[in-house]
């Protein structure tokens, strides 16, 4: 029997969430280590599965779908395992087993500079174009259309090429901009991150010296933080000088 890719790109992405919690956990991960994680995932999620898991066109047949009084077993099974993975640690998918996150990471390397945008001001773009989102996929079958994810089957469809192009192109001047101002799973994920089991903090040993913060290109970790922005991308563990950054139960 032959399984689907969704459920083999879910396996796939437990297993990096399994592997980053391990490495964080046993202080391991580094920056150069999260690089070839990204790797990792564009080559296999990416280019080998055809850009699975894709949990925004999960999210829109789950909607549409419901909207039509059907129930999608296999979208509404994926979404809910990648939502438990949040509410255990974060955004470990987002960070590390999206294809297109992966990709927005590896290109936010070359240009250090990025642009800053708000907190307040990137939640409301993407509550907004959740909305909107949602309000699409009850009505339309548009989505699947441009699903910027779909570039990966390498197919090149013009709206999936131009749409991954543009988040692309972006990335080189803003942090994950899909992640942070668009993405729908993003903005359920972020909800769910906030009350995550575990998550990067401080321990005794930090000196306050703020490296950490000033490294992080989405203004975590401060003190008290929810760390719902966290990716774990490795910088604050690399410029930490007392490996005072620890991965555990919130208190």
């Amino acid at each position: 029997m032959v399984l689907p890719p969704m459920l083999i790109g879910l396996a796939f992405a437990l297993m990096m969430i399994v592997l980053l919690a391990i490495l964080l956990r046993l202080q391991r991960l580094t920056r150069r280590t999260a690089i070839s994680m990204q790797f990792a995932v564009m080559l296999v999620a990416g280019l080998l599965l055809g850009g699975v898991p894709d949990p925004v066109a999960q999210l829109d047949s789950a909607v549409r779908s419901v909207a039509h009084e059907q129930l999608p077993l296999l979208p509404l099974i994926g979404l809910g395992l990648l939502l438990v993975t949040a509410l255990i640690a974060g955004r470990a998918f987002c960070g590390h087993a999206c294809p297109l996150g992966a990709a927005q990471e590896l290109l936010s390397v070359p240009v250090k500079r990025k642009v800053k945008i708000k907190r307040a001001w990137a939640d409301r773009v993407r509550w907004g174009f959740l909305v909107l989102f949602v309000a699409l996929a009850v009505l339309t079958t548009s989505y699947p259309k441009y699903d910027p994810f779909a570039f990966f089957n390498l197919n090149w469809a013009l709206l999936p090429a131009i749409a991954f192009s543009a988040i692309m192109a972006a990335s080189l001047f803003i942090y994950r901009p899909w992640c942070n101002l668009l993405c729908p799973f993003g903005a359920l994920a972020s909800l769910a991150s906030r009350r995550s089991v575990l998550r990067l903090r401080r321990n005794e040993d930090c000196i306050d010296c703020g490296r950490c913060v000033r490294t992080c290109p989405t203004g975590e970790p401060k003190a008290g933080a929810t760390m719902e922005g966290c990716y774990y991308c490795g910088r604050c563990i690399d410029v930490c000088p007392k490996q005072a950054l620890i991965f555990e139960r919130k208190p």
